[in-house]
């Protein structure tokens, strides 16, 4: 028996748009690497003057995270953030369709001895990540030097889901977000596992911590794979040179007590940590996110009206 399932003109439209923009992005890849940055932060500075919530959502994070600037300096910030999202674009597509000849040399690492002392301990690692605009390209250029998993969100549109998964290829496999136990069963046979803790996912499971000095939703799931495995925690960041001459892996060790009894510290531990690697390049990191969209006594998403 065959079911019809009908297929609404939104879902026919999204489908059509995600093809349109794959196709092109697939198109700009095959720009010589300078070239195709070039054209991506173009994209980016296209995107900033096309107004949209993003640049309000932009603002108002970089006020709350560096209020000590002028304003000049942090529209600036503003700007440059577009600019490497748009780069970041490009990225994606070099992760999704080059091969690791075209990147591997472009590729150096800070750190290396931090994540071989985390690994030896024989207990699996869990690496702090960061919503970077590098996401993509970073689990490529990690695999250079280390073999990992990495816990991932799927996304509402299929067709774009299926590209980002085959398109993250360079990992050992994925792990879905809402399988904690699976990450940490995979951390307890050695592996390592890649986790990026830095988004608002609303207070259920998560505690008000400090980031950048303003107090955010924090995930409590960092500290709970941690106890559950007992592994070491290892701070990564991923990011393009200034000189767009290729990327850099650093690795940062994290405390050697964590977690710690308390929740907030914990929460607060992992916060910090990625701080540090946010302001390596802080241009780099996605500011557009509502970081800050759950706060204490607040209407959800209030900060950013």
């Amino acid at each position: 028996m065959t079911i019809n399932k009908k297929v609404s003109p939104g879902q026919v439209f999204l489908a059509l748009g995600t093809s349109v923009f794959l196709i092109l992005l697939w198109c700009i890849n095959l720009l010589p690497y300078r070239a195709k940055l070039a054209v991506g932060k173009s994209l980016g500075i296209l995107a900033y003057r096309i107004p949209n919530s993003r640049i309000k959502i932009t603002r108002t994070n970089l006020e709350l995270c560096f209020p000590d600037i002028s304003v000049s300096e942090r529209e600036a910030m503003v700007q440059e953030t577009f600019r490497n999202f748009g780069a970041g674009l490009i990225e994606t597509a070099m992760a999704w369709w080059d091969d690791t000849e075209k990147i591997f040399p472009m590729t150096e690492i800070v750190g290396q001895e931090v994540i071989d002392q985390a690994f030896n301990k024989g207990k699996g690692v869990l690496v702090i990540g960061a919503h970077f605009s590098t996401l993509d390209l970073s689990s490529m250029l990690a695999s250079k030097y280390v073999s990992h998993y990495a816990i991932y969100r799927e996304q509402t549109n299929q067709l774009l889901n299926w590209c980002m998964r085959r398109g993250r290829r360079h990992m050992v496999d994925g792990i879905p977000h809402t399988s904690i136990r699976g990450a940490a069963k995979r951390i307890m046979e050695g592996n390592i596992v890649w986790y990026a803790p830095d988004q608002d996912m609303g207070i259920d499971h998560s505690v008000f911590a400090p980031f950048f000095g303003q107090m955010a939703a924090t995930l409590t799931a960092t500290a709970k794979l941690a106890k559950l495995t007992g592994a070491p925690i290892v701070m990564c960041a991923t990011y393009r040179k200034t000189d767009d001459s290729g990327y850099v892996v650093q690795f940062m060790p994290g405390p050697d007590e964590f977690p710690v009894a308390d929740e907030v510290e914990s929460a607060a531990i992992v916060n910090h940590l990625i701080e540090q690697a946010i302001r390596i390049a802080p241009t780099q990191y996605y500011w557009f996110h509502r970081r800050f969209k759950t706060q204490p006594g607040m209407e959800k998403g209030a900060i950013y009206q």
